[in-house]
């Protein structure tokens, strides 16, 4: 009965510390940069926050919460989370799709004030596409709509770039997150249903974009491809992006042909501002191009002063209030 007891006892303060969040977290103010890894939303990610941060070795840890987030979005449904904790308030400085990874800007407390600043501001991105092929959500999760035969160089492309920088004119992607008449973009996309309204071309500020590498078959190689983080990198190599063979077809989700070989690539690097989609910037030039193009991958190297390899947090430094604290504490040094 006493080792009963004990083992009781033991396992109540362990459930009690795992309940807790840490005090200094739930008043502390300020913003941080977490690396959000492709295939979580950034609901998903600031969730996890919201349930673990503080707690240490009793956390869930990050890859049980990432199965359990990409369950949720199996079912098509519209995701529903139990409640937690109210006493640390969170938010994030602009979304990142599900698919994308790379700085996401996160507020705590009063530091949520700040993120509106990060919406706007400038931010960077390396994207990988792949030519003479479209799909529906301008990403490699929709499906086929197009596939044309392309003979695009690399001096083609360099040559349409100018007409994509400065102010120019973008209409967002169908599956966005962008409202009309209270109801998101990617919720009439998904439902079938129609939008009241014409989606409209938003004014957007892009930077400069700079092609990195360039391969085709029967062309030269121009450049040298930009390597990925190595988790990144087996990410959209593994799992759902794994090709198993066979050819694109059209009406098919492009998924499953993501690294068909023997296909037209580019890499490359975008300075932009607030509110740029980078997959349509990579639609709209696949069509100057006389083509079609996708967007196959994108990583966010930076966004404001904050930078991945410099700035930015791991998922797995979240649960620990030390580090929170000591990002926050970095991020104020930079602002």
């Amino acid at each position: 009965m006493i080792a009963v007891a004990a083992t009781a006892t033991v396992t109540s303060v362990l459930e009690a510390a795992s309940r807790k969040t840490s005090t200094q977290l739930q008043t502390l103010n300020g913003i941080f940069a977490v690396n959000k890894p492709p295939g979580i939303s950034c609901t998903g990610l600031l969730d996890y926050i919201k349930r673990n941060a503080g707690k240490g070795v009793h956390a869930m840890p990050f890859a049980e919460h990432f199965e359990r987030e990409r369950q949720l979005r199996v079912t098509g449904k519209k995701i529903r989370r139990p409640r937690c904790s109210p006493h640390l308030r969170v938010g994030h400085g602009g979304t990142l799709d599900v698919e994308a990874g790379g700085v996401l800007v996160v507020g705590l407390g009063n530091g949520c004030k700040q993120l509106e600043g990060f919406l706007k501001g400038g931010k960077s991105y390396l994207a990988e596409a792949r030519l003479g092929i479209a799909t529906e959500s301008f990403d490699a999760e929709g499906r086929v709509t197009e596939i044309v035969d392309t003979n695009v160089s690399a001096d083609d492309i360099r040559r349409q770039l100018g007409q994509f920088t400065g102010n120019i004119m973008q209409i967002p992607p169908k599956y966005s997150a962008i409202r009309i008449d209270g109801k998101r973009l990617y919720e009439y996309a998904r439902d079938g249903t129609t939008v009241p309204v014409p989606v409209e071309a938003r004014p957007v500020h892009i930077g400069s974009i700079d092609l990195l590498h360039f391969q085709a078959p029967g062309q030269a190689t121009f450049g040298v491809r930009a390597r990925l983080p190595l988790d990144v990198e087996a990410y959209y190599a593994e799992g759902r992006y794994r090709w198993e063979g066979g050819r694109a077809r059209q009406g098919e989700p492009l998924l499953a042909w993501s690294n068909e070989p023997g296909v037209p690539r580019m890499q490359m690097l975008i300075q932009s501002g607030g509110g740029v989609y980078i997959r349509s910037l990579v639609h709209d030039l696949g069509h100057a191009l006389g083509s079609a193009a996708t967007m196959m991958t994108l990583l966010r190297l930076s966004q404001g002063p904050l930078r991945l390899d410099k700035d930015s947090i791991e998922v797995a430094d979240l649960p620990y209030d030390e580090r929170i604290i000591a990002a926050v504490r970095h991020s104020q040094s930079l602002m």
